[in-house]
């Protein structure tokens, strides 16, 4: 005898995923080292373990900040505590840069398929708020998207393997949550 197991809730877990931007919540974030360098990888609510926005350190060499993985938490208005204005204009950051901070914090990040995979673009956007620091508008969303975009179809795309769907294209990823079990059931 064999059994089937379905998972609660109907048809089980199924996850799609579309090409394109999608708003997100963060559930956990951590740091980690790939041949000596640093990166922070975000995970997001309802998408799988497997996916995550990795992004990778970057210093700016006349300043000696980091600016990349500073953006996830500046975007997501995580961890900022203060801010400075400079004598040349610019706003100084204060910010706590533990990877908890990001836990429930939102972020537009951009996906799209390379190959047989979904990726999230290592270039994300905030979502409208007023912060501590700084306030998004819509405008301001949509500048930091169309940037992204930019980066995106100038180095990301010539190199995807494969055809780049239409914005919003659903493709389905993730296999049926169902299995067949040899397994002898206690009833």
């Amino acid at each position: 005898m064999k059994t089937l197991t379905i998972k609660k809730g109907g048809g089980g877990d199924y996850v799609s995923f579309k090409h394109g931007w999608h708003k997100v919540v963060i559930t956990k974030a951590a740091y980690g080292d790939w041949n000596g360098k640093k990166f922070l990888d975000t995970f997001f609510e309802g998408l799988p373990e497997s996916f995550n926005l990795r992004t990778y350190e970057k210093i700016n060499q006349k300043t000696n900040e980091e600016f990349s993985i500073m953006q996830v938490f500046r975007f997501a208005n995580a961890g900022i505590s203060d801010s400075l204005d400079s004598q040349t204009g610019e706003t100084v950051l204060k910010i706590d840069d533990s990877p908890g901070q990001l836990v429930g914090k939102e972020l537009n990040i951009f996906m799209y398929k390379d190959g047989e995979y979904y990726r999230a673009l290592n270039r994300c956007a905030p979502t409208t708020f007023e912060g501590v620091a700084e306030t998004f508008s819509d405008k301001d969303v949509e500048y930091w998207k169309k940037k992204a975009v930019s980066y995106f179809d100038e180095y990301v795309a010539p190199n995807i393997e494969g055809d780049i769907p239409a914005n919003g294209e659903i493709i389905p990823t993730a296999e049926a949550s169902t299995g067949i079990s040899n397994t002898e059931a206690p009833f």
